[in-house]
């Protein structure tokens, strides 16, 4: 850099210095004080609550004998490739549109400029894995009493150094669109190798911890817990030298980026900014899912036009499904977990509920030619259907492919052991209805349209405690009536688990029954909908 650019970006530092307000300062005080002060009441509250907690020898056996590696291995492998697929649209390095179109077109060095920000991006991921490793820390410390400063060590320093490899490989995403084609095409081949880090038993807890960064940073905190892992000092080493190359690469490529590719990301941030104040998760969704559209080449598919005048709108839904296969992919990733999560613990109600919404959010991935009927609702009058038959002509084709998802994941379960024989027509039988259910849950909350302005009226005139838990009901509405639907039949499976066969074949005549009765309630409701305004 020459001695002019470098003048010159001392003079901006010093001028953004002395043009930011004392109460800038203070408000960013305040926020890292607040931050700072309620982390360390919820550790200090979550320890001693763990900590006196009476069940505490089962959970001990089960970390220490290859539970902690699995778990561990699977978060951080997940964080890494959340991490990596938001840097395909985002990312740690992101200026604003007034620093693109007047400081990065001015005649000074790009790298230097982006450096700055690539350090706070750095700096940033090392604090969240603290955190995550702090979090790790009082759970383990309170459950397993083991020594508490190698532990500590051990929870801090792994986690920060992922941080720090994930926010310089996110970087290196960011300033190529060749590499974030290649993260976004091999996801479902990371999704695919986490679940069988996590279901391959006492022999993926070896292998979990050779497998890649994720798992070196997990070896040094599962010797400390006490558990079996004399590789830990190869692993930190191995992490600490794949972290320091990560950096020196990203460093050296700070000014790779085009300009062009940096104005792209400013107006998607600002988009992102607005959505978010304006509390539209879906709004900001569109926005990432138009941000990315351009790295992965869409397929031109066709299908055959209907001969039936009702099958036009199924049909163009399974086309929307074709061009966008993304979405029937998170579907069969997030209902296969929850499906395979019950079966290997089949007689946990928390888990059972936690499927649920699982399969809910998979079921909703399936009906966004609804949500966009509904975000444009006068387009609709162009069509000889009332908008209630509208709706559940939309819902027809994600029943079919969530019923077919359904199938693939209960005749997986079958193969792996998971689901007994006797089991597998129920749950065959079981999949349309199923899938129904799930699909006119999200049907119920799409058919409303996007949260406007009369609803943020609403509830800011509903004061400071109805007003939030207007909005949380409002966002909470689909999954809400997934739960109410399926999970009393779900639980009085459960209650009858292993019950003489009279008793349970009674069990499964009471939930067909409650499940046939909420469906008939879902579809009328749904029929009787009219036109949002």
């Amino acid at each position: 850099m020459s001695q002019a650019s470098a003048a010159t970006l001392a003079f901006l530092r010093r001028r953004r210095r002395a043009r930011r307000s004392p109460q800038q300062r203070s408000d960013r005080f305040t926020g890292l004080y607040t931050v700072g002060l309620y982390t360390a009441i919820g550790a200090w509250i979550s320890f001693q609550t763990l900590r006196q907690s009476p069940a505490r020898g089962g959970s001990s056996v089960w970390l220490t004998g290859g539970g902690l590696a699995r778990a561990a291995t699977v978060a951080l492998l997940l964080g890494l490739l959340a991490t990596l697929r938001y840097a395909t649209w985002q990312g740690p390095v992101v200026f604003s549109a007034p620093e693109v179109h007047f400081l990065l077109g001015a005649p000074l060095p790009r790298a230097e400029l982006v450096r700055v920000r690539l350090a706070r991006g750095l700096l940033l991921g090392a604090a969240v894995g603290v955190g995550l490793g702090l979090g790790a820390f009082v759970l383990l410390e309170a459950e397993l009493g083991v020594a508490a400063w190698p532990l500590l060590a051990a929870a801090l320093l792994g986690p920060a150094a992922l941080g720090v490899l994930a926010a310089a490989l996110g970087w290196l995403v960011e300033s190529s669109p060749a590499t974030a084609r290649v993260v976004l095409r091999v996801s479902p081949l990371v999704l695919a190798v986490a679940a069988a880090a996590w279901l391959g038993g006492a022999v993926a807890a070896e292998v979990d911890l050779w497998s890649g960064p994720w798992g070196w940073a997990v070896g040094p905190l599962v010797a400390a817990a006490g558990g079996r892992d004399p590789g830990w000092p190869v692993q930190a080493a191995l992490l600490v030298a794949v972290t320091v190359a990560a950096v020196l690469a990203g460093w050296l490529a700070a000014g790779r980026i085009t300009l062009e590719e940096l104005e792209r990301r400013a107006g998607t941030h600002t988009g992102l900014g607005a959505n978010l104040f304006m509390a539209d998760p879906r709004g900001a969704a569109l926005l990432r899912r138009e941000a990315v559209r351009g790295l992965l080449v869409a397929r031109r598919l066709r299908l055959h036009h209907p001969r039936q005048r009702w099958l036009a709108v199924p049909w163009r839904d399974a086309l929307s499904l074709l061009r966008a296969p993304g979405r029937v992919g998170w579907a069969l990733v997030l209902c296969g977990s929850g499906a395979l999560a019950v079966a290997v613990a089949p007689g946990r109600k928390v888990l059972a509920a936690g499927a649920v919404v699982a399969a809910y959010l998979g079921a909703a991935q399936l009906v966004e030619p609804l949500r966009g009927e509904a975000d444009q609702p006068d387009a609709s009058r162009q069509f000889p259907w009332r908008w209630g038959d509208l709706m559940l002509l939309h819902t027809v084709t994600p029943i079919l492919a969530l019923t077919m998802i359904g199938l693939a994941v209960a005749v997986t379960a079958a193969l792996l052991g998971l689901l007994p024989r006797p089991a597998l027509g129920v749950a065959l039988a079981a999949c349309l209805p199923v899938a129904a259910a799930l699909v006119w849950s999200a049907a119920i909350a799409g058919q409303r349209g996007r949260l406007g302005l009369d609803q943020l009226m609403t509830a800011s005139a509903m004061g400071e405690f109805a007003g939030p838990m207007y909005l949380v009901r409002w966002f909470a509405t689909g999954p809400l009536v997934a739960l109410v639907v399926l999970l009393v039949p779900v639980l009085v499976l459960q209650g009858a688990a292993g019950r003489p066969s009279p008793r349970l074949h009674a069990a499964i005549s009471n939930a067909a029954s409650l499940l046939i009765t909420a469906l008939a309630v879902q579809g009328a409701w749904l029929r009787s909908r009219h036109q949002p305004d």
